[in-house]
């Protein structure tokens, strides 16, 4: 049996490429397809895939290339025909497309439906920033959404208990890419809002990837996930480009796991440190409040009133005093000044009220005469009576009498009873 050769990789990688980059098919060809992952380095060289419903393809397009491109700026979603060549990277076993030249179509069917779903949820009030909560400064628990074998769960883990080893990090698995995808994150999520699991808050995402590998977080039921979490929560999509849907709906998004963790967990050092320097300025303050209120005391119990309170009474009687006496003198001054000014006319005045007086006197002694002789006393005296039954009623004839009925008679000076004993 013959023996079958052992290639090494490089060897393979150099067959693939001589198969790859020799036919005329593959070195000048058309591609269509919807730019995705657009990335540009410092040196003016672009890369991105091509990609169809069903797959894509690495791109290069070099800066001596590109740079005689005159069209619409290169970006995510845009639908492109692409010209050049299929190349083959041996170090990396990787072939794409080096392209010589662009000619753009219009914006992919892809990034269409997520700027609907974007317009749609934002009209909902989804994104709205008044509905996103604080994180909590001191979180005792944290949960994680995310797959349990990435590199995701390890950078948050590492870095939460670099931070404050104390922490408690629950995780809740789930995918995040692929058809099934979006109801497992959705579940991952519901979990750990259960009020048993008692979490601070929610870290929900993944360790980065292509446009395609992040679109289950585009998914509207898994952003409708995130905006009505009841535990607040960080979507932490490791991307650096483009912003996924689900960084809108979260309270709080982080570019990486790495900065989400750094975003929900302090630094236990910090946190010492600031304790330590709060109750350093605590101290002081209250130091220099007795101090200042210590100073205030002895200011005070050095003070005239408390060391002899009498002399302070004593003082403010003689004040009194004073006050008093002036009050006396400006008032007799006052009747002095006026009676002064009175004297000139008082005596014309008095005579005047005299003369006037004795006039009025004999006028009202003329009136009391004539009002005498009109008055029942008056009557009376010159002999007549009233006579009055027991409930005050005057009598003016027999009529309204009864025999033996006990009467009242009035005198001019006196009363006296008598019995009525009959007309007479």
């Amino acid at each position: 049996m013959e023996e079958t050769k052992t290639y090494s990789v490089s060897e393979i990688n150099s067959i693939v490429k001589q198969l790859l980059t020799g036919p005329d098919i593959l070195r000048n060809i058309w591609i269509q397809g919807e730019i995705s992952n657009y990335s540009k380095s410092h040196q003016g060289h672009i890369y991105f895939n091509l990609k169809d419903p069903k797959s894509l393809i690495a791109c290069t397009f070099f800066s001596y290339s590109n740079g005689r491109y005159k069209g619409k700026p290169l970006e995510n979603g845009m639908e492109i025909k692409a010209f050049g060549a299929i190349s083959v990277y041996e170090p990396r076993g990787q072939y794409n497309l080096n392209i010589s030249k662009v000619e753009e179509l219009g914006q992919g069917d892809l990034l269409l439906q997520i700027e609907e779903l974007k317009r749609k949820l934002a009209a909902q009030g989804v994104f709205d920033p008044e509905r996103k909560r604080k994180l909590p400064a001191f979180p005792w628990r944290i949960g994680v959404a995310t797959s349990p074998t990435g590199a995701a769960i390890e950078d948050i883990i590492r870095i939460s208990k670099q931070r404050f080893p104390n922490i408690d990090i629950l995780i809740s698995p789930c995918l995040v890419q692929g058809d099934g995808a979006p109801e497992s994150i959705i579940s991952a999520i519901k979990q750990l809002n259960d009020p048993k699991w008692d979490v601070d808050l929610i870290i929900a995402g993944r360790g980065g990837g292509s446009t395609e590998d992040l679109m289950a977080f585009n998914d509207e039921k898994v952003v409708l996930a995130f905006a009505q979490s009841r535990v607040p929560i960080i979507s932490a999509v490791g991307h650096q480009i483009d912003s996924v849907l689900s960084d809108l709906a979260a309270d709080h998004f982080a570019p990486t796991p790495t900065a989400a963790a750094e975003m929900a967990v302090p630094e236990m050092e910090l946190v010492e440190s600031g304790l330590s320097e709060f109750e350093v300025r605590l101290k002081t303050a209250l130091k220099n409040q007795a101090n200042n209120l210590k100073e205030k005391l002895r200011i005070l119990t050095n003070n005239k009133t408390f060391l002899d309170p009498k002399s302070m009474l004593n003082d403010r009687i003689l004040q009194l005093d004073e006050i008093n006496s002036r009050i006396h003198l400006l008032g007799k001054n006052y009747l002095m000044s006026a009676q002064n000014k009175f004297n000139p006319v008082s005596t014309g005045l008095i005579t005047s009220f005299k003369t006037q007086l004795e006039r009025k006197k004999k006028e009202f002694q003329l009136l009391s005469g004539k009002l005498e002789g009109f008055s029942p006393l008056g009557t009376l005296k010159r002999g007549y009576s009233v006579v009055r039954k027991k409930g005050k009623k005057v009598v003016t004839s027999p009529a309204q009498l009864e025999k033996e009925e006990e009467l009242e008679v009035i005198l001019a000076e006196g009363r006296i009873r008598v019995s009525y004993q009959g007309e007479i």
